[in-house]
């Protein structure tokens, strides 16, 4: 190998160094997004969690992004995986409350009914937010769910399929 090919390798790592340390904070957290995404699994909770953090980390840095109300669904689905369903209730209630034109609105209503009822057992608060979805969507892609979700409400699994 000559000179010249030796000179080549370190001028190539610097210029690596230098995009990315030229990347804007913004443009690195949606790379580690990207990363973490790519490895998510609900087989690892480490990940799952690190991704959650990145979105909700993304969130609270850049409220006016695109990205946000869908990186704060996310980051609800991943808190209801890990058991954390008042995070998650956190998360969807920030989405709900501002990001009223976003396209994971009516996922993010049902959802947060959903976890209320299943995960809390709070179910007037659930009531309330599936009449809510339905007062908002009664034509959406959940409405039927909702509407099915409300006539069981607080029911066991044997009353549902005894009829009761």
């Amino acid at each position: 190998m000559n000179m010249r090919h030796l000179l080549i390798i370190p001028v190539l790592v610097i210029l690596s160094l230098i995009t990315y340390s030229c990347k804007s904070p913004k443009e690195k957290a949606l790379e580690t997004i990207a990363q973490l995404e790519a490895g998510d699994s609900v087989f690892s909770d480490d990940l799952m969690k690190n991704l959650k953090t990145a979105y909700v980390d993304f969130a609270k840095a850049y409220p006016d992004d695109p990205k946000t109300p869908g990186f704060l669904f996310e980051a609800a689905r991943r808190s209801i995986y890990l058991s954390q369903p008042n995070e998650a209730l956190e998360y969807l209630g920030n989405l709900i409350n501002n990001y009223p034109n976003s396209p994971n609105l009516e996922d993010a209503m049902f959802l947060s009914a959903y976890t209320l009822e299943n995960n809390l057992q709070d179910y007037p608060k659930a009531k309330a937010g599936y009449e809510a979805l339905l007062a908002k969507f009664p034509n959406g892609e959940l409405a039927e769910d909702a509407r099915t979700s409300l006539q069981n409400l607080g029911k066991s699994s044997e009353d549902i399929l005894n009829g009761r």
